[in-house]
């Protein structure tokens, strides 16, 4: 009997510390509706995935170790984390990366901004290494009350400015390395001279 209250006391206290326990942050993919965000700067579409964190987060800052931690697009191996920071907010910009290369590396462009909205991360379809963006904070996806709320503004008073964007890449081992010539074949070469030379003296 003591056995089966230990249990049932044990049980208890598991299912109170799940409730208490704080939510973790859950990505969700916005590729339906925010594809059109990022763009070579004539309208086509610069990327090919798109997620945010939930629930909103206003002091999530698009740092490398949060990008990490969120793990957009299934990876915590992001580098580079060149941040942008507009200093007065905006709705849109431009957006380019230095030196990129595709061939070894996935590349992604992550978004901030305030209250009601959280990290947007776009999948960039290594098509374009430059271009425009317009905020990704719209409502929908996000819930970002009535027109005049806060700093929403745009069509309806639907949007939210971004305070800054950080662009990070991550290896992906594809990298073609030039293979240098084999400088076995002039040896050979040279082996198959000597043995005809040694054939015909031997004559």
């Amino acid at each position: 009997m003591r056995t089966l209250k230990a249990s049932a006391t044990s049980a208890a206290l598991l299912i109170l510390a799940a409730v208490g326990a704080p939510a973790h942050a859950a990505l969700i993919d916005c590729s339906d509706m925010l594809l059109d965000r990022v763009t070579n700067g004539s309208g086509t579409s610069a990327v090919s995935a798109c997620q945010y964190l939930t629930p909103a987060n206003p002091g999530n800052v698009a740092s490398l170790e949060n990008i990490n931690a969120a793990r957009f697009f299934g990876f915590d191996d992001w580098m580079g984390g060149d941040k942008t920071d507009l200093g007065e907010s905006g709705l849109s910009g431009s957006w380019s990366i230095v030196d990129a290369d595709f061939a070894a590396r996935d590349y992604i462009i992550v978004f901030k901004s305030g209250a009601g909205t959280n990290l947007t991360a776009f999948l960039l379809n290594e098509l374009f290494s430059s271009g425009t963006w317009t905020t990704p904070f719209t409502d929908p996806p996000f819930d970002l009350g009535p027109p005049g709320n806060g700093n929403n503004k745009g069509k309806q008073g639907k949007a939210r400015d971004v305070s800054h964007y950080t662009i990070a890449y991550r290896n992906t081992g594809t990298t073609v390395v030039p293979v240098p010539e084999p400088g076995v074949l002039p040896l050979l070469g040279l082996g198959l001279l000597g043995i005809g030379l040694g054939r015909r003296f031997r004559r």
